[in-house]
């Protein structure tokens, strides 16, 4: 976005703004373009004059696939260690634990007889090292680490409830707020909560996965010292903007599966969220990331796409592409030079013949963007 400097700011604001044009090489600008001999308030009015009039390219970000899996093996001492109902799959959320990555499963293979979410490490090989059962909790839908409290927190969505939890010290599950799904307006359209994440400030955000109202309700808790946990009762609601046919035509009714909605969300910057949407049509999958601008007053959160993974891409290269599934976990992690890498999961719903377990490696590139 063009910086936009007026008149009556650009003695007072000269220095901020200097330090905040980090797209174009100001020192060669300085160089070509300023008179030495000319005083100060003259040299910063040609700057102005020449950053208002000029075009030049401003840098955002966004993803580019740098690895895929589909294909993963248990060794026989994991698989011998599970009961007979439990194989790998229905991969819901994901995160960075101790440098490995734990995929969490929704419910066993077999989901009439067994609801119960199992961990799944998963190493750098695509190898499953290790697997059990995620401490009594049923249909979990994402998981996060919290590294101020220490705890793993969980969201689930079961037929009577959603909500979100945590493994107490005893390895116990403990919920830290629910709600109906029959009669809570939340949770219309069998839409529960599926995501989680904890931001810099120690706070905990977590989302419903979808609204016909144009808007998501986003759960902003505080950490409250005083019962070293997050008080769900001091919460703070935001509301952001959200399209729930993104994908369908207008005559379409949205449903438990088709139509837009939000799998998971993560800590992006400060007062910034990434946001993952996902869409059905019936047909096709298609998924979308957003970062979302936590505002200094007001509820209303602003987003802007930053990566589109549609049917319409090139990612296998000579014009092959690479087939979106039911994407629904992320994570952060670093690559071997410390930079930030994002990892997103697809769940398979235990279906191999017309779904898959895909694991993307994502990292960050600027692009630059040329604008007047």
């Amino acid at each position: 976005m063009t910086q936009i400097l007026k008149k009556t700011q650009i003695f007072t604001d000269f220095q901020e703004i200097y330090g905040k044009i980090d797209d174009i090489d100001i020192c060669v600008f300085c160089v070509q373009f300023l008179n030495p001999k000319l005083n100060f308030l003259s040299n910063t009015l040609i700057l102005w004059i020449v950053i208002s009039l000029s075009t030049f390219a401003q840098t955002t970000k966004t993803f580019e696939l740098i690895k895929v899996d589909s294909s993963f093996t248990l060794s026989s001492e994991v698989v011998s260690a599970l009961p007979v109902e439990v194989k790998f799959g229905g991969i819901s959320g994901i995160e960075l634990y101790n440098n490995s990555l734990l995929g969490v499963s929704d419910r066993a293979f077999n989901s009439k007889t067994n609801q119960n979410s199992y961990i799944f490490e998963i190493d750098s090989l695509s190898q499953v090292s290790s697997a059990f059962r995620f401490f009594g909790v049923d249909n979990a839908e994402s998981i996060r680490f919290d590294k101020f409290t220490k705890k793993m927190f969980y969201t689930f969505e079961r037929d009577d409830s959603t909500g979100v939890g945590y493994i107490n010290e005893k390895s116990m599950p403990i919920n830290l707020v629910m709600f109906s799904m029959s009669n809570d307006s939340l949770t219309s359209d069998n839409r529960g909560i599926e995501s989680l994440c904890f931001d810099d400030r120690n706070r905990l955000w977590f989302t419903f996965e979808s609204s016909s109202r144009g808007n998501i309700s986003f759960f902003q808790t505080p950490f409250d010292s005083t019962k070293n946990n997050y008080d769900f009762s001091k919460s703070k609601v935001f509301y952001y903007p959200f399209e729930s046919k993104s994908c369908l035509k207008t005559d379409h009714i949205i449903n438990g599966s088709l139509g837009n909605g939000i799998t998971e969300i993560l800590s992006y910057d400060t007062d910034k969220l990434l946001v993952m949407e996902r869409c059905f049509d019936g047909f096709f999958v298609s998924m979308k990331l957003f970062v979302a601008t936590i505002p200094i007053e007001g509820n209303l959160l602003s987003k802007q796409q930053i990566f589109d993974f549609s049917i319409k891409n090139e990612f296998l290269g000579r014009n092959k592409a690479l087939k979106p599934d039911n994407m629904e976990g992320m994570t952060w992690a670093k690559d071997e030079d410390g930079h930030r890498i994002l990892y997103v999961i697809s769940d398979d719903n235990f279906n191999p013949k017309r779904q898959r377990t895909l694991l993307l490696k994502l990292r960050e590139i600027n692009v630059q963007k040329t604008e007047k």
